[in-house]
């Protein structure tokens, strides 16, 4: 048999596997591998096939196999690590991802696993030298390829947002003169951009106003420190007894408690996150910025906080590690965030920003409606979902509950509960932008990763 007859098989029936043919392809890759064990591309095919038919096991061994032939096969580490992740086994996971960025040290999806992974481990301090190494790759002095529309697209909000940042932190006298000139730069370039009327709509970035922002746009200019605090950051007023009988029996499936921070910790991560250029994304709510785990939101005291809160509730928590985290920042005073749940087991909501700032008092807070959906329901689009749940909601607004706004007042709910903001009312100015802290916890149900 020829090389280049083998190969046009080898094509023919990754077609058939792309084609959803899967029965073909993998009589086909089997055909080939009894001609020649020793091809890697089909041993790692036959592999993926193998997970995506849930014989994992046998996956896990075709990869194997993969890299003794070729130990230099990224693809086959990365796949490797993702089956065996998916099987529970992390630390086999953590040396498979290890040998992925061995391979290639710009692997960002392995670089994120790895926070991601030594989460769940409990080693909180090894996850943020990987989610540190996340935000490099997408956004420090050696950025790689990875596709990111908000370095090269702004909206009229976010700059001005940067704008008054830049002018907050000089009133604190960081780095005064620098910061200054930033801001008096960034007023040139928002007079010279056309924009939509609507100061949320995106615009792209020519050449030259991208040189013109110097390499300063969305970029971690400033990070500031967010270290752990002394003992714990809960604050001892949250019990765990009352949490539990309100999430188990009083509102199944929510609870909410205030005082949540020490008054230090509250202190500690609201500096962090006003001194902080880490509000990189404006495209994902329209009216927000947002922060995300491994582009800049993750800090010492954050994660100490998501382990705290596991300590603290055993046995909802318990078996539940954290597995994302944002924060969004409303840029309108009065712009929602619209209804939606959160691929995950169990979400924390809490409030940052201090109450005087919030105009509508008894509200700007959270709705939360306690009707599950069906369990096949698919969280595909923001903006697309919004038809369907108000379908589904529709004459149920006796299983809706809200719970109004409180600095420092946090919401433990059922992640699959649909859920947004409450009319909010927030003061301008940038102090009052209206921020809210998101953790979610575990998965919402096995998937698979390939």
């Amino acid at each position: 048999m020829t090389i280049s007859n083998l190969v046009d098989r080898a094509a023919l029936a990754l077609k058939d596997h792309e084609g959803g043919n899967l029965a073909k392809a993998e009589q086909a890759y089997r055909k080939i591998l009894e001609e020649r064990q020793d091809y890697p591309a089909i041993l790692h095919n036959l592999g993926v096939l193998l997970i995506n038919t849930n014989r994992i096991n046998e996956g896990i061994e075709c990869f194997r196999k993969t890299v003794i032939f070729d130990p230099e096969y990224e693809p086959a580490y990365w796949s490797l690590a993702k089956a065996l992740q998916q099987s529970q086994r992390r630390d086999e996971a953590v040396k498979a991802l290890k040998k992925v960025i061995t391979i290639n040290p710009e692997h960002y999806n392995a670089q994120l696993a790895l926070g991601r992974l030594y989460l769940e481990l409990g080693q909180r301090n090894r996850a943020l030298d990987f989610f540190a190494r996340t935000m490099d790759l997408r956004r420090g002095d050696n950025r790689v390829g990875v596709p990111d529309y908000s370095l090269v697209a702004t909206t009229r909000a976010k700059v001005f947002h940067d704008i008054e940042q830049f002018r907050y932190l000089a009133s604190n006298k960081r780095d005064n003169e620098r910061l200054l000139s930033l801001a008096r730069a960034y007023e040139v370039i928002i007079k010279s951009i056309k924009w939509p009327i609507n100061d949320h709509e995106a615009v792209s970035l020519k050449n030259d106003q991208l040189e013109a922002f110097g390499g300063t746009y969305n970029y971690p200019n400033f990070v500031d420190d967010a270290a752990e605090v002394q003992v714990s950051a809960l604050n001892n007023d949250v019990s765990s007894d009352a949490i539990h009988k309100s999430f188990k029996e009083t509102t199944p499936g929510v609870a909410w408690f205030d005082n949540f921070l020490t008054s230090e910790a509250l202190r500690r991560l609201t500096q962090y996150l006003l001194n902080s250029t880490i509000w990189f994304d404006f495209g994902h709510i329209p009216g927000f910025l947002a922060a995300y785990l491994e582009d800049g939101l993750a800090s010492p005291l954050l994660l100490q906080i998501a382990d705290n809160l596991r300590e603290k509730l055993p046995e909802i928590l318990g078996n539940h590690p954290l597995t994302q985290a944002w924060a969004f920042k409303g840029l309108s005073g009065k712009r929602p965030i619209e209804l939606h749940a959160d691929d995950a087991a169990i979400s924390l909501n809490f409030w940052i920003t201090p109450d005087q700032a919030n105009l509508r008092h008894g509200r700007s807070g959270l709705q939360v409606y306690t009707k599950p959906p069906p369990d096949d329901w698919a969280i595909r689009d923001y903006e697309e979902d919004q038809k369907e749940i108000r379908k589904f909601l529709k004459g149920n607004e006796d299983q809706k509950i809200i719970i109004p706004y409180r600095q420092n007042r946090a919401v433990l709910f059922n992640s699959s509960f649909f859920h947004g903001s409450d009319f909010p009312l927030f003061a301008t100015g940038y102090e009052n932008y209206r921020i809210n802290i998101t953790l979610l916890f575990g998965q919402k149900s096995s998937r698979n990763p390939l």
